[in-house]
Parts: structure tokens; sequence; C-alpha cells
């Protein structure tokens, strides 16, 4: 990843955090949620991290050893057969994961936030993939594997 992309990216994380740690100091004192969703929160965090990681290690796999290591590839493996961006999904799953672990107003913002932006991109990395591939399946969904059609919407 080049530099310019990777700073901007680290640093938005990093500004996260930051506002994050603090929204939690100024929640101190106030009452608790009704429903404690501690349990559910990290196992959601745990996956949207595993699987987010996991489909990373599957694209930075797809320039190694291959004849044609400078040219791109339609990924495979993992979620990668039923939606164009996985590691979205997952990134989205953390963030809602995290949420539920530190219920306030900011991070639920924070996590609809990044989820706008994450469908967005899928968005344009299926649009690109379908100009740079003619074979890439019509299948594939977008971010989720469960359409709206596919639940009678």
């Amino acid at each position: 990843m080049p530099l310019n992309t990777a700073l901007p990216i680290s640093s938005s994380y990093l500004l996260i955090t930051i506002t994050m740690i603090y929204a939690q100091h100024l929640a101190i004192g106030l009452p608790e949620p009704p429903t404690d969703l501690l349990y559910v929160g990290v196992l959601l965090f745990t996956v949207g991290i595993a699987g987010n990681f996991y489909h990373h290690y599957l694209l930075s796999k797809l320039r190694k050893g291959g004849n044609d290591e400078k040219g791109y590839k339609i990924p495979k493996g993992g979620l990668f057969e039923l939606v164009t961006c996985p590691h979205y999904l997952f990134e989205i799953t953390g963030f809602f994961g995290f949420a539920m672990i530190s219920p306030t107003i900011y991070a639920l913002a924070m996590a609809s936030g990044t989820a706008v932006y994450l469908v967005g991109r899928s968005f344009a990395t299926k649009r690109w993939y379908k100009s740079k591939f003619e074979d890439f399946p019509v299948r594939i969904k977008l971010w989720c594997p469960i359409s709206c059609d596919e639940l009678g919407y």
C-alpha cells in the first residue's frame, strides 16, 4: 500500500481511537444502558477483526508466486466467492461490535459512518472489477452475502 494511502487511513484510525476514549471519559457518571451488550459486542468485534485480517491475508497472497505478479486478479477464497469486499463486511461487523461494547452515541455514529463509507467503497470496487474483468461473476454480491431480494424486499 502506498504511503499516501496508508498515512490517511492510519491517521483516521488513530483519531477515532482518541475521540472514542474521550467520549468514554465524558460518559463517566451517566447511567448504564438497560441492556448489557458487552458479551455480544466482544463476540462481534472478535469475529469482525478475525474476518477482516483473514480476507486481507487472502488479498496479500494475490500477487505472490504467480507468473503475472503485477497484474490484477479476482480474489478467491473465504467470502470472496459470495461478496466483492468481505473485508469491508467484517470491518463493519467489528465497528458495530465495538459500538455495543462502548454504548455511546459517538460509538454508534462511528459505526454507522464507517458502514456508509465502506458500502460506498464496495460499490466503487465492484464497478472497477466489472470494468477490468469481463468474466467477473454476476452472482457476487456487493458487501453482504444476502440481498434484499432474497429476503423478500
